[in-house]
């Protein structure tokens, strides 16, 4: 006779064979509750902030940005216009110091003779038309003959050359009231010695500006 324990087994052995051995039903997920709910909209407010902040930054950044590369840009163009200005005022100095050397330019003369010769013509006109670009220039003309000849003779002959050179510039066009004549006879020797070399330096005509030695152009 079977014991009573051992054909409940198998009764429950049974009952699960006929039941195919099926999974037990899944549990199903529990429903978002209403506190979760909240929670999940104010991080989504949170998150929202968060970006609308960080776009805000963004823009403020790409603006300071474009603000600096406008300052940028207008330094740069000040620092060129400064260059430029600085530029034309040492070539304006450059031209003036040119032209006040031209206007220094001695003009030689022959042996004994006063007139204006063909070196000395082309240095003239130069002088001429630095005279008509800049009308409030005053130049003094300084005769000088070398030492041949008696001191009379060689004062007058100094003075009979920066007489030349006056009339040969009036005759350009120059005011004669803008030219002093002067001689120095053979008193003052740019060349020392006594041939031929020094004595040409000396038979001369010099230029001194005396007034209106602003900066000199030739517009």
């Amino acid at each position: 006779m079977r014991h009573p324990a051992f054909l409940t087994t198998l009764a429950a052995l049974a009952l699960v064979a006929a039941c195919g051995g099926s999974k037990p039903a899944e549990t199903p997920s529990p429903k978002e509750t209403k506190d979760e709910a909240g929670i999940t909209r104010a991080q989504d407010s949170i998150n929202a902030a968060r970006q609308f902040t960080a776009d805000s930054l963004e823009r403020v950044r790409l603006a300071l940005a474009a603000e600096r590369a406008r300052a940028d840009s207008i330094e740069k163009v000040r620092l060129a216009a400064e260059d430029a200005a600085r530029l034309a005022r040492e070539e304006a100095a450059r031209q003036s110091a040119a032209l006040r050397d031209e206007l220094a330019r001695m003009v030689h003369f022959d042996v004994a003779r006063a007139e204006i010769g063909l070196e000395a013509a082309g240095v003239l006109d130069r002088k001429a038309a630095i005279l008509l670009a800049n009308p409030v220039v005053r130049l003094q003309i300084t005769g000088a003959a070398d030492e041949r000849g008696s001191a009379a003779y060689n004062q007058d002959l100094g003075t009979r050359r920066a007489a030349a050179v006056r009339s040969y510039l009036v005759g350009k066009g120059i005011d004669v009231s803008r030219l002093d004549e002067l001689s120095t006879g053979e008193t003052a020797p740019i060349a020392d010695g006594h041939d031929e070399t020094a004595w040409a330096e000396n038979r001369r005509a010099e230029f001194v500006i005396v007034s209106g030695d602003l900066p000199l152009s030739m517009k």
